[in-house]
């Protein structure tokens, strides 16, 4: 999948707080131009410091506005920038869309169905349901959150699936079990997930430990699913010899495009590895935030998708041209 370009001007025209922390808002756009079908996301223009920073979002299915787009976005607590900015957004603000895509396409070739999701993940999983529901094939859910009130659609999702919606919380020690889920799935059972890292790794785990047929399994993460907090840290370009500063709430990509050097990029959600970028050095850890690097080539830490990926402090030395094809700073 490739993220289309686009320039698209959405005008808000309805916000709601959902939960203390996250906030959907809805827009016009104009009819028949955006991917809208579940599991499809927009990516934002958002303004910072006089520049321009890139924030992607997933299309959410409520049942509520079909011929608008909705998202929900969830505020960081140390945001200064994307989510901050799209809180703020008020109805009659306008704001730029210049990508959609779609990583995460509804598939109906399973006997039955299981979406996992976790925290802000579950947005994906509006729309999911309603596409698996109309199969009539055997569908349930699960949604994993750190508390009931943090819990978002839930009588929204609790309307299409009745109680083959489970809800797992950790505030009343409702931890979910992995490995016996997984062990006591169908083979032909077709699993969507979107979530923490933590939760992805471990489905992730315990279905190659299982045998399950990969094409079974699909996901897709959020750039802000790292193991590690963000912090800031500095890179030093090898072809131009300068360093660069890059903040807690910025991507190495945001930050490198900002300084005037060039960097191929498509999905900017780690998916495509188009950014990805080689590590000549680096003296501080090494967070992996992609789906596209093997295990193998996170492990060597010689190479970072850099619309997602950082490190948790510390200073990294980079090499553009070695995968850019002689492309330079």
């Amino acid at each position: 999948m490739r993220t289309a370009s686009l320039n698209i001007e959405a005008k808000v025209f309805e916000t709601k707080q959902i939960t203390a922390a996250i906030r959907l808002i809805r827009f016009e756009v104009p009819s028949g131009v955006l991917e809208m079908e579940a599991g499809a996301h927009v990516t934002f223009d958002v303004p910072k410091g006089g520049r321009i920073i890139t924030r992607s979002y997933s299309v959410v299915d409520d049942g509520k506005a079909p011929h608008a787009l909705t998202i929900a976005v969830r505020l960081e607590p140390a945001s200064k920038g994307g989510s901050k900015y799209m809180c703020l957004l008020t109805p009659g603000d306008s704001i730029v869309i210049s990508g959609n895509g779609n990583v995460l396409r509804p598939a109906f070739s399973g006997q039955s169905y299981l979406i996992l999701a976790g925290g802000i993940g579950v947005t994906p999983m509006t729309g999911m349901v309603r596409a698996l529901k109309r199969t009539g094939k055997p569908l349930s859910m699960i949604y994993c959150a750190r508390a009931p009130e943090d819990a978002a659609f839930v009588p929204e999702l609790r309307e299409v699936l009745g109680n083959a919606l489970q809800t797992r919380f950790d505030s009343l020690g409702q931890t979910l079990n992995v490995p016996e889920l997984i062990a006591g799935l169908a083979p032909d059972t077709l699993v969507f997930m979107c979530g923490p890292r933590g939760m992805m790794d471990a489905v992730k785990s315990a279905w190659r430990d299982r045998g399950l047929p990969i094409e079974n399994l699909r996901y897709e993460t959020f750039a802000n699913s790292g193991s590690l907090t963000s912090v800031p840290f500095r890179v030093t370009v090898e072809e131009s010899g300068r360093s660069v500063e890059v903040g807690e709430d910025e991507s190495p990509l945001d930050a490198l495009l900002a300084s005037g050097h060039e960097v191929l990029s498509d999905c900017r959600r780690g998916e495509c590895g188009l950014c990805k970028l080689h590590v000549i050095a680096l003296d501080g850890p090494l967070d992996h935030r992609d789906v596209f690097l093997s295990d193998h080539e996170r492990a060597a830490r010689d190479s970072i998708c850099a619309c997602v990926s950082r490190l948790g402090g510390g200073h990294m030395h980079l090499k553009i041209d070695d995968i850019h094809h002689g492309r330079s700073a």
